[in-house]
């Protein structure tokens, strides 16, 4: 009870930074913590947070509460991520607590009905158990407004019937227990493309998952960052969400890449590794999303904190005074 006292005297106390960038075409941007993070200042994160709000930003997604070493359901991970919310709050940004990680999803879910299974159930129960710790701790703080689930879902791992309807499971029951816990907090996953399916198969699938889970927010990744999919070709499986969405009264958003790749998979063996995109690139991923009629309910960065504020990433300096004169005030 103290601590939603102390959050409720935050929300009248603290007012929302005001941002200098009216303009600005992205409401939301991913955010990936680190362990390292939690030895950042109090006041670096502070001055972190105050520029994405200053860019026109006012919801984050965290990506991961876990993953590694890095847990933020537990102690010490759960006591900065408060401080870390209170912070949030006074910038005036909301946040989605992304949940369980796992480095190996990949490998995993290419693995036969009798082993995928199991292993969904597994990550399931990962990641309920830590949106319990967190919603018993946090719940009730102002800055937290929703759930992300970490698995991304592509469209080579998802082909055959018996996949889809695990697949189908695994959300149904992951969203409904989630709402269970907080029904007032919305859950968001993200999916991407890479050509394996035709556009029409990919609508196929993401039809079969809303219908199971139809409170589900979807978000698609662009792509632009790694290139895998030519532009015209994305945009068609755009435009299949899209009207799935607008048919059945579903909610989704399409994550806008900041980056371009120099290395990593699927280019090759090293480890990632991208620059700032030019802005006339992002200019184009934009002009894509306002031709979708009636387009997506949410446009999110990936990600302001590291292509657009970041100084160590090459090309940032270019994008952000190219983006400031574009959408920001004098």
């Amino acid at each position: 009870m103290k601590q939603l006292y102390f959050w409720l005297l935050l929300a009248i106390y603290l007012p929302a930074q005001a941002s200098e960038c009216t303009g600005a075409p992205f409401s939301a941007s991913f955010l990936q913590p680190l362990t390292s993070d939690l030895e950042r200042s109090a006041e670096a994160w502070e001055a972190t947070l105050q520029s994405i709000a200053g860019v026109g930003i006012d919801t984050l997604y965290l990506q991961w509460s876990v993953y590694g070493e890095l847990d933020l359901s537990r102690e010490p991970g759960i006591s900065f991520l408060s401080a870390w919310l209170d912070q949030a709050h006074a910038s005036g940004l909301r946040v989605n607590l992304g949940l369980v990680a796992d480095a190996d999803f990949g490998s995993r879910i290419a693995a036969p009905a009798d082993a995928l299974a199991p292993y969904l159930a597994g990550l399931r129960e990962r990641s309920l158990a830590a949106a319990d710790r967190l919603n018993a701790r946090l719940g009730g703080h102002p800055a937290f407004v929703g759930w992300y689930l970490s698995e991304e879902i592509d469209d080579r791992s998802w082909t055959h019937p018996w996949q889809v309807d695990l697949l189908r499971e695994h959300l149904s029951s992951l969203t409904s227990l989630l709402a269970e816990l907080s029904p007032e907090k919305p859950v968001s996953i993200s999916t991407y493309v890479s050509g394996a399916q035709p556009p029409a198969q990919f609508e196929r699938l993401w039809r079969a998952v809303w219908n199971a889970a139809p409170q589900l927010h979807v978000l698609l990744q662009d792509g632009a960052g790694v290139g895998t999919v030519a532009r015209p070709d994305f945009n068609e499986y755009a435009l299949r969400v899209n009207n799935i969405a607008a048919r059945t009264n579903r909610y989704w958003g399409i994550i806008v890449e900041l980056f371009s790749q120099q290395g990593g998979p699927p280019l090759d063996d090293q480890p990632f590794s991208a620059y700032a995109a030019p802005i006339n690139r992002m200019l184009q991923q934009l002009a894509a999303v306002e031709a979708l009629d009636p387009g997506p309910n949410e446009v999110i960065a990936f990600s302001v904190p590291e292509y657009l504020l970041d100084p160590a990433k090459p090309g940032q300096a270019e994008l952000l005074n190219e983006y400031r004169r574009r959408y920001c005030g004098p």
